[in-house]
């Protein structure tokens, strides 16, 4: 499906076990096993998507909406997602089983955002893809006040950004081993050809750390201790910059992880992302 069109809600064009089992997941929603028995079955038999919706002027400006098959009496939470790729490569396809199927399975509505290359244009394109869709919240049965953004490394960065910069409030972030500070990245390859300036010159204003302020977002952030790529000290400044003016900020550590998890890091991290999100009333399953 393309456009602007609300998305369908009702089980189509699945085989009747998989639509029975769909139901009754739906209606236990609020089993803690639920989503983990879900994402066992491919995405599609489960989730409706509204691909390529453009969100900007430029052709790189298009996201994906994924919402689950089944309805919900309330409005949802919904998750923004940013990939990674050193703000030069990555596609929003590769986000779709490892981090939308996670937030998809607790009833989230999905938006898998693609961007333009390059640091500024890509920063540019996450407020805008951000604020574009909370501006339409309601007219896919999302709740606006229950908007989370994520993403991984140079999406993690995007993903502070925009919930910093963004005309609009997020109830929160979940932070990957994103980059908090472009000035104190200790590999210059990773931004050498993601930015045509001087990264003295954009830290100031494309550095998520430099907006902190009173009043921002909850921020959870998930590092491994040994990521060489983005050392894990760019996520614990961050958290205990977020704590000195007050804010709500935690950090998880991923003992002896690089820059990327195994899939039994990756549970146990989205087990805490949904323990953070619960805790403060975003999701009850």
């Amino acid at each position: 499906m393309k456009g602007n069109q609300s998305p369908p809600v009702r089980i189509v064009g699945v085989g009747i076990a998989a639509a029975i089992f769909i139901s009754c997941m739906a209606l236990g929603a609020t089993s803690r096993s639920g989503p983990k028995l879900l994402r066992r079955l491919p995405l599609f038999l489960w989730t409706s998507t509204i691909s390529d919706v453009s969100y900007g002027p430029h052709p790189e400006n298009r996201l994906d909406i994924i919402v689950p098959r089944w309805s919900d009496p309330t409005l949802r939470p919904a998750v923004v997602v940013f990939h990674g790729g050193a703000w030069q490569r990555g596609s929003r396809t590769e986000m779709r089983d490892r981090v939308c199927s996670r937030y998809l399975s607790h009833g989230f509505l999905a938006v898998n955002v693609e961007y333009r290359h390059g640091i500024r244009l890509a920063s540019e394109d996450a407020v805008r893809a951000l604020e574009w869709f909370s501006g339409r919240a309601a007219r896919y049965g999302v709740d606006p006040r229950k908007i989370v953004v994520t993403g991984e490394s140079a999406g993690g960065h995007l993903a502070l950004l925009a919930a910093f910069q963004a005309r609009t409030a997020v109830a929160a972030v979940v932070n990957f081993y994103g980059i908090a500070d472009l000035s104190s990245l200790s590999d210059p390859a990773l931004l050498r050809d993601a930015t045509p300036a001087d990264v003295g010159a954009i830290a100031g204003t494309l550095s998520p750390i430099a907006h902190i302020r009173p009043g921002a977002p909850p921020v959870l952030s998930v590092h491994g201790s040994a990521d060489s790529t983005v050392p894990p000290d760019q996520s614990v400044r961050l958290t205990r910059g977020l704590q000195q003016t007050g804010g709500d900020a935690e950090i998880m550590l991923i003992d002896s992880a690089g820059h990327g998890f195994s899939g039994s890091q990756l549970e146990s991290a989205y087990s805490a992302v949904f323990d953070f999100l619960r805790r403060r009333g975003i999701v009850l399953t």
